[in-house]
């Protein structure tokens, strides 16, 4: 009994460490680069794609000269990555973990590079002065058309990021935020009281993309 909870714990600890972390020297969503489909109207392409944490682009590699380059969000519609499916919403590509009757639950995942660029305020600079230089002159991977084969090379040696999440509605042609008072100032005058009697109705959990999608809904 105790050598099959020990192995457990191991086997925890392993999966702990193995665990991929974004860095500087690899700011993007995905641990490594993946198949995908990026489509557009009737269109579509394949490529090895990844998410990239800086503006939340989407990023593919060319297999002719290996390197990274950035897909123009207004050529696409959609994406799928390994399973995963993206679309741009407000200027960023956001992950769709929620979908009824075309309208969306967005999870947004951003990098918070304050945390790396803290400012001092040394020399009697201004602390924001100081902040900003700093995040321009971030050594991030993956900006100016690198060789992919380079990046790998140096993918753990960079600081690490931490990563929050967010959620969004997307519904019709709007994106909001998940959140009721966000919601509510979107919606006409006389949709408000429906709105304020389906959340006595529904204890909607708002971190919680399944209890979201009860949100989507409200606007059938």
């Amino acid at each position: 009994m105790k050598k099959h909870v020990l192995l457990m714990m191991m086997s925890i600890v392993a999966l702990g460490m193995s665990a991929f972390t974004p860095n500087t020297k690899w700011p993007y969503l995905m641990e490594n680069f993946q198949e995908g489909t990026l489509y557009r109207g009737k269109d579509y392409s394949v490529a090895q794609f990844n998410v990239h944490f800086m503006g939340n682009v989407l990023h593919y590699i060319n297999p002719k000269d290996d390197k990274i380059y950035e897909a123009r969000h207004n050529d696409m519609d959609s994406v799928v990555i390994g399973g995963r499916k993206f679309v741009v919403a407000d200027k960023h590509v956001m992950e769709v973990v929620g979908e009824q009757g075309g309208n969306l639950v967005l999870q947004h995942d951003c990098a918070d590079f304050n945390r790396i660029t803290q400012p001092t305020g040394a020399y009697g600079s201004s602390a924001n002065s100081s902040a900003t230089r700093q995040l321009s002159s971030l050594d991030l991977a993956g900006m100016n058309n690198p060789k992919h084969g380079l990046l790998l090379q140096e993918k753990n040696d960079g600081n690490e990021l931490y990563v929050r999440s967010r959620f969004y509605l997307k519904v019709g042609d709007t994106v909001v935020e998940a959140d009721k008072k966000d919601i509510e100032k979107m919606l006409p005058a006389d949709k408000k009281e429906a709105w304020k009697q389906f959340l006595k109705k529904n204890k909607i959990k708002w971190k919680n993309a399944e209890s979201l999608t009860k949100v989507l809904d409200f606007f059938k």
